[in-house]
């Protein structure tokens, strides 16, 4: 956000003498009253100002693409996250329910196979909350910071950011903008959507409280793959319970469970 030349100047003013006091009033005075008016704050440096942070207080999120929907929370303070991943199988009519629960290095990981308890014992995959071990992970399941749904890394491509009539901001960015930005949208296939991946449309939303509510990208019909709306939905600042790590049994993770994530 552009800073306003004159802001240093209550600093001064408390850390001199009574004379500065005097020279500091006259120019606050003047910076207010008869020099050029500030300049707006810039659109996107609102959003990227806004996106969740160490500081922000916990809260909750979902994010939502065409391989389904993940629902969580996120706890900054004691860098903590909890996640849940539902996907459907049609063909074999049962859905399976993937949680899990990072606490800065330390991560648990539960199964539950809806409709289909026999598959769960067939791969050998206890019911309970399972603690992982990081060292047999293809990708470790630790605490990454507040951002989950890496909306600055897309944020940081926008262009043309213009604030609407009804407070919300809508612009255009580059998904072919670096490895931070393919690592968002992961599981979008950027280069068949050629030259479109570089304007791809969006629309953003401030809550009062200043945090980051909504980030949603317009993403373009890709070969057999419909268009799809990208969104990334933040909320329930400060009302969202901290993240522990979960108690009673737990069990350590077996072989089939690694074999699941690295796969």
């Amino acid at each position: 956000m552009t800073q306003r030349t004159c802001a240093t100047t209550p600093v001064r003013r408390f850390a001199v003498g009574s004379a500065t006091v005097v020279a500091a009033g006259i120019l606050l005075a003047g910076c207010g009253a008869g020099g050029d008016p500030p300049a707006p704050p810039d659109p996107k440096d609102t959003l990227l100002s806004a996106v969740p942070n160490e500081t922000t207080p916990a809260f909750r999120f979902t994010g939502t693409d065409a391989s389904g929907t993940v629902t969580g929370s996120v706890d900054p303070a004691g860098k903590g996250m909890e996640l849940t991943v539902v996907q459907q199988d049609a063909e074999a009519e049962f859905a399976l329910t993937i949680s899990f629960r990072v606490v800065d290095q330390r991560s648990w990981m539960r199964v539950d196979f809806e409709d289909a308890v026999e598959l769960s014992t067939l791969l050998e995959l206890p019911r309970q909350w399972m603690e992982l071990d990081q060292s047999k992970l293809t990708k470790p399941e630790v605490y990454g910071g507040a951002d989950v749904g890496n909306a600055a890394a897309i944020i940081r491509t926008a262009v043309a950011v213009q604030q609407q009539t009804d407070g919300s901001y809508a612009g255009t960015v580059d998904l072919t903008g670096g490895p931070e930005v393919a690592e968002a949208v992961d599981g979008v296939d950027v280069t068949a959507m050629g030259e479109a991946a570089t304007a791809i449309p969006f629309t953003a939303v401030v809550g009062a409280n200043g945090n980051l509510g909504t980030l949603a990208l317009d993403l373009p019909a890709v070969g057999e793959q419909q268009a799809v709306e990208y969104v990334v939905r933040y909320y329930d600042h400060g009302n969202t319970p901290a993240v522990a790590p979960p108690t009673g049994d737990v069990a350590p993770a077996p072989a089939a469970a690694y074999d699941l994530l690295n796969g």
